[in-house]
């Protein structure tokens, strides 16, 4: 399990130091469970962005949901990816998401509720407000927009390709010819190259990037903190 370092209790040692120590009792602060090039992803960050997937995802059924220590996993994994390709997008000039944009994305998301009592109960359960939400949805979009940039400059899958990937899997597709079945063996070809591309490129992204993951949340429900 990694080392566990509370930034609770960095923040009590802080405020004690300055202020004495009564200053630091009955303080709840929100624990550090990665740092990226020095900004940190803290446990509440990532039980909100859970919900707000949750949320896009299945709607209110989504809300439902218990957060497995798995799968908040997988969210700070996607957090850690997003910070370092929003470093990259900042080094590259990215143009930001506009506030036209960002009122859009907050329609789009409140039509996952059924009424706005229940989006306000939402935005309530989770400490949020929506322009927590319209942040969070914007960051999204300008990491796809970056995502999207960088698949443009890839080639695109060749007759050759399509033609070996068909002579190798020729009795899979039924005997088909090959014409009926090109666009799908292109598409499909088009689809696992960018995926491996955007995996290897997040992945060297992160390499040059200073990555410290300090809680193991799946590792922390099992032994019970």
């Amino acid at each position: 399990m990694a080392t566990r370092i509370p930034v609770s209790v960095i923040a009590a040692v802080a405020l004690t130091g300055v202020f004495g120590a009564s200053a630091a009792d009955g303080i709840l602060v929100d624990e550090v469970v990665a740092v990226v090039n020095r900004q940190v992803i803290t446990h509440g960050e990532i039980v909100r962005e859970a919900g707000l997937i949750l949320a896009e995802r299945e709607g209110e059924r989504g809300q439902t949901r218990r957060l497995t220590a798995d799968f908040l996993n997988q969210v700070r994994e996607l957090l850690i990816n997003q910070r370092v390709l929003l470093d990259e997008a900042l080094r590259m000039g990215l143009p930001l998401v506009t506030g036209r944009e960002v009122k859009r994305l907050l329609r789009g998301f409140r039509q996952h509720f059924s009424s706005e009592e229940v989006y306000m109960r939402f935005l309530f359960e989770h400490d949020l407000t929506e322009e927590d939400v319209g942040d969070t949805l914007a960051r999204h979009l300008r990491v796809e927009r970056l995502k999207e940039k960088k698949l443009r400059s890839m080639p695109e899958v060749d007759d050759e390709a399509v033609r070996r990937y068909y002579d190798r899997h020729r009795l899979e597709l039924g005997g088909k010819s090959l014409k009926i079945v090109s666009e799908a063996i292109r598409l499909k070809l088009i689809t696992e190259t960018r995926d491996k591309a955007l995996a290897r490129w997040v992945w060297e992204l992160r390499k040059r990037s200073e990555v410290k993951i300090l809680v193991d949340l799946a590792s922390d429900a099992a032994g019970g903190d």
